[in-house]
């Protein structure tokens, strides 16, 4: 799908904090995982995951980091306005080289709220920034 055709909705959902993992577990195959099976999911472990796969599956292990996509700002009426970071400019030629560099970057976002974006926002009206 090409990011024009997003929408920021499509990106909302209720996760609650106390969900979200913050720091690896001390035994990291401990951790959990979500199994998904012939219409059916459940919850295992990673300790568990030999058992789980079938034979002769390849495995691709993806050592990236999770960046904080979504910028969240409020200004003094209260508005909220959210900034979905999608992916860097064309500029770079991957993430790795957008994530490399000091100073300015230019991404390609969704602006959530984008009618009470104006201009002069973030100099005249921005209070917090979360």
């Amino acid at each position: 799908m090409h990011p024009k055709d997003l929408s920021i909705l499509d990106f909302v959902y209720d996760l609650p904090e106390e969900k979200i993992a913050k720091f690896p577990l001390p035994k990291r195959d401990e951790s959990k995982l979500l199994v998904y099976e012939k219409g059916n999911i459940s919850e295992s472990v990673y300790k568990n995951l030999a058992d789980i796969l079938p034979q002769n599956t390849l495995l691709v292990f993806n050592n990236t980091k999770v960046v904080e996509a979504r910028l969240l700002f409020q200004n003094i009426s209260g508005a909220h306005i959210e900034i979905f970071c999608l992916e860097p400019a064309d500029e770079y030629s991957d993430i790795t080289s957008a994530m490399m560099q000091h100073g300015k970057v230019l991404w390609k976002c969704l602006v959530g709220n984008a009618k009470k974006w104006k201009e002069d926002f973030l100099e005249k009206n921005l209070i917090t920034g979360k």
